[in-house]
């Protein structure tokens, strides 16, 4: 009987471990079913898949924060008045008249964001439409002090009505393939309330 239970655990853990070997392989395929829409501070609401949790301690600034810890995908959301963004620098005359509010929004947090950071790989910037809000994105992957993995990132900043968000979505690089598309289908959700 005890051999019987033996060899059922180790079967089982083989089963496990491949079917999780095997799930990382390709691109993760979410529909709108699996995915839950949540706001924040009435300001905004965003699709988020319904295997990431509410979580507390991403990022001090974001007023809202997801997480999946067994399959390492993060997303927290910062938002910041506009015009206080705008006016604070323009008088510190590090604002660009010649790029739209996104993209010295994109100049500002990414310079910030990244510092410190070994940057393996980054994308230019691109600008999108998301929701009729304009945007701009960028993915890039770091080595960050103190991590042992590479971590991909996509961040997008949205310039709203009354607001300038970053959304930031990450995973560890090795799994920027499988998690990249839903990171897009996420952010493809984003819209003020």
């Amino acid at each position: 009987m005890k051999k019987i239970t033996a060899l059922s655990t180790v079967f089982s853990l083989f089963l496990l471990l491949t079917s999780c070997n095997m799930g990382n392989k390709g691109a993760e395929d979410l529909d709108a079913s699996e995915f839950k829409v949540e706001s924040a501070l009435q300001l905004y609401q965003i699709s988020v898949p319904k295997y990431m949790k509410r979580a507390l301690d991403l990022n001090q600034d974001a007023s809202l924060q997801f997480q999946n810890i067994f399959k390492e995908t993060y997303l927290a959301i910062i938002e910041e008045d506009k015009s206080d963004f705008v006016d604070v620098f323009k008088e510190l005359g590090e604002y660009d008249d010649a790029q739209s509010i996104a993209g010295n929004y994109r100049n500002v947090q990414v310079d910030y964001f990244t510092e410190g950071m070994n940057m393996i790989s980054r994308t230019e910037p691109k600008k999108v439409t998301i929701n009729g809000l304009n945007a701009e994105q960028v993915e890039f992957t770091a080595n960050v002090p103190e991590v042992d993995y590479d971590i991909f990132y996509l961040l997008t900043f949205v310039e709203g009505r009354e607001h300038v968000y970053m959304i930031m979505e990450w995973t560890l690089a090795e799994y920027a393939d499988k998690y990249k598309g839903t990171f897009y289908q996420m952010v493809d959700t984003f819209t003020e309330i």
